[in-house]
């Protein structure tokens, strides 16, 4: 499995509401989805072109492979809780983070914010309630961690 990369940035484009970079790793070129925050700190220069580190999601289907990068690890393990919960998918998922930065989403799930929640484009009013219902406990659980310790606040779960 693909955890991360590290490469120079040969491109970035958005397209069907979709950004995305091409990652130089050592003569091979990988096509990466990711937020439109990455883009936008790409031509901002804060981040660097001759050396970009995302952290990464690879996603199979029967007709795609695609890879999703994060510039922070946490964002990447949120993505990751979110796609576990039933009915969301990779784009809702990549909605919910170029909407809200991960603190905002965080700060919506413990204080029952659907109203934020429910802002973005594919997420309903049931499928809030899910995110909530899903991602309460572990959001403060891991926020507890994190205060106790200086490790991510979302830890992926290895009980599958």
């Amino acid at each position: 499995m693909i955890n991360w990369i590290k490469g120079e940035l040969v491109s970035s484009w958005q397209t069907n509401n979709k950004s995305y970079i091409l990652v130089n790793c050592q003569g091979l070129g990988y096509e990466i989805q990711t937020l439109e925050s990455v883009i936008f700190d790409i031509n901002t220069n804060k981040i660097s072109k001759k050396e970009i580190i995302l952290w990464l999601k690879h996603i199979k289907k029967e007709d795609s492979d695609t890879l999703f990068g994060f510039i922070s690890k946490d964002q990447r393990d949120f993505f990751i809780q979110i796609l576990n919960i039933k009915g969301i998918g990779s784009q809702i998922g990549m909605a919910l983070l170029n909407k809200f930065s991960l603190n905002q989403i965080i700060y919506s799930i413990i204080n029952n914010d659907k109203k934020s929640i429910s802002s973005v484009q594919g997420i309903g009013q049931k499928m809030t309630e899910r995110i909530i219902l899903e991602l309460k406990s572990k959001v403060i659980t891991k926020k507890i961690e994190k205060e106790n310790s200086d490790k991510s606040i979302f830890l992926e779960d290895n009980t599958e």
